[in-house]
């Protein structure tokens, strides 16, 4: 009797914690199971603790060194038939914050399997957003990750895979919860597409494509007449005991479309894998320069014709780019393995070591030819001479980071882990000068079941 009641405790857990918003399912399978066999009913709950310490040397402005809880999260899952319920939340900030919790229907079919996922999950359209921060072999996730791959959304997506095809696609929605200032919900679109033409139990290699479309219609008002939206980019230095993006950021008023293109490869035998990926952001702007033109008539910034107004305010699109590699040699334990359900590299099982190498790139620089950063003004101007017109520019300055990591990883069963690296980041951007080279020597104690 005792043992039913507490798993309707769970499940009622589970299922009516609040909704707030990367880990993907679970890590590892949960040690704490029940099940009602009499009603088909399957229970799992778990939980991980990430506890981190940082030291950096910055050559101008410091960075805090320390050490933080950065992962602290309850995990829970009900199973029924076909049917799959999942649920993690976070309690690292002391504070509750929601993470993935979706509902999920497969169905097994002559070549291969079939899924439908509803909820707040990762988009699939990136390999290192879809690998559980427990499996990766880095404490974060390169920093071109962090910049240009998109995190959760709320959506629907349907996924079919077997041992040599994978395809994950889906719609989202653009604001999770509908809490905007001003617009309306925004949409995108995402998809991840791999051929694996090696996948067996000794050995996997496949090779892919992604895609995300997004359209951004949530903002603030400008003027009182018309919608200013904007999209944020920016990344820490590849490390969460100060988590800070401001080296590394770029805003970009009156982003209308964003389109991401990615391809990656993945290679791992029982004692090696390589991994990379090439990602590529485009953003499109849209304004309604007449509304605004006509809105400044009269005033000090008043232009005499609605051409003199665009000539002075310019407006075009912006590109970025990133890409990263990273390696890893298992010196003992047990072989590395590959999900072909979410077509991932797995964490390490068991007693294990393993060093690991990566090389980061983050392009978040987008200059236009001839224009030079005023630091005085936060501008850019064209051969760098301050002038009243144009009175805006169209260049981007928010970085370009080149990332080097290396590391080992110990797990001493398959419960307890402990990490640590050393990192080198060298940055170039206009708006820090002074700040070139950073180093950062990171170590983590890692806990999950």
């Amino acid at each position: 009797m005792k043992k039913y009641i507490y798993m309707s405790a769970l499940a009622t857990m589970a299922l009516t914690t609040p909704q707030t918003a990367q880990a993907q399912d679970f890590d590892s399978k949960p040690v704490v199971n029940l099940t009602n066999e009499a009603e088909d009913l399957k229970f799992s709950i778990g939980a991980r603790m990430m506890m981190d310490a940082a030291y950096y040397h910055a050559e101008y402005t410091p960075m805090k060194s320390g050490a933080a809880i950065t992962d602290a999260r309850i995990r829970t899952s009900m199973s029924y038939k076909d049917w799959y319920f999942y649920a993690d939340f976070d309690f690292s900030e002391g504070k509750f914050t929601q993470k993935n919790i979706f509902l999920q229907y497969a169905m097994k079919k002559e070549k291969g399997i079939h899924s439908f996922k509803a909820g707040y999950y990762n988009n699939p359209a990136n390999m290192a957003r879809n690998t559980s921060i427990g499996s990766m072999h880095f404490l974060t996730r390169a920093s071109s990750v962090n910049a240009l791959a998109q995190g959760r959304e709320l959506g629907l997506s349907y996924s079919f895979y077997n041992d040599h095809f994978f395809a994950n696609q889906g719609v989202f929605a653009e604001n999770q919860y509908n809490d905007q200032e001003a617009g309306y919900q925004g949409v995108s679109l995402g998809g991840r597409w791999l051929w694996r033409p090696i996948n067996d139990s000794k050995q996997t290699f496949h090779v892919g494509a992604s895609f995300r479309y997004a359209n951004i219609a949530t903002g603030e008002v400008q003027d009182d007449i018309v919608l200013k939206t904007n999209l944020d980019l920016g990344t820490s230095l590849e490390t969460l005991v100060d988590p800070t993006t401001e080296f590394v950021s770029a805003s970009l008023p009156w982003a209308k479309n964003v389109y991401d293109f990615g391809l990656e490869a993945l290679y791992k035998n029982d004692d090696f894998f390589v991994r990379g990926e090439y990602m590529l952001k485009h953003v499109t702007k849209e304004r309604d320069d007449q509304a605004l033109f006509e809105a400044n008539l009269g005033s000090i910034d008043s232009w005499s014709t609605l051409a003199s107004w665009q000539a002075g305010n310019p407006l075009g699109s912006n590109t970025f780019h990133g890409a990263y590699v990273e390696a890893g040699y298992k010196l003992f334990g047990n072989p590395y393995k590959y999900n072909n359900k979410e077509g991932v590299l797995g964490g390490l099982d068991g007693k294990s070591l393993e060093i690991v190498a990566r090389y980061s790139y983050t392009g978040l620089n987008d200059i236009v030819d001839g224009e030079k950063y005023v630091l005085g003004r936060d501008q850019y101007y064209p051969d760098g001479l301050i002038k009243d017109y144009p009175s805006t520019s169209k260049s981007i300055g928010g970085g370009n980071l080149h990332s080097v990591t290396l590391g080992a990883n110990y797990a001493f069963n398959k419960y307890v882990q402990f990490m640590v690296s050393y990192s080198y980041h060298h940055l170039d951007r206009d708006k820090y000068p002074s700040d070139k080279n950073f180093h950062a020597l990171q170590g983590r104690l890692m806990f999950q079941f």
